[in-house]
């Protein structure tokens, strides 16, 4: 469970760095509250993909592996 909290605390730093170079470089604004929700929404969605192909590749017969864990 840590690991998702560490990987949601460094997508929310992350985002935010990337939005306010974004807006620099584009010349808009910077809105904080909309860069958050985008960067956490992605780090999110990102966290369970990467959960749910890791599991199936790992436990699936067909393909041969094992589970390691």
């Amino acid at each position: 469970m840590a690991k998702y909290i560490t990987t949601l605390v460094w997508t929310f730093i992350l985002g935010e760095v990337v939005g306010y170079i974004g807006s620099a470089l584009t010349g808009g604004t910077y809105n904080a509250m909309e860069t958050s929700i985008i960067s956490m929404l992605i780090g999110t969605i990102g966290a369970v993909l990467i959960y749910v192909i890791s599991k199936d590749a790992t436990t699936s017969p067909e393909n041969g592996a094992t589970n390691k864990n």
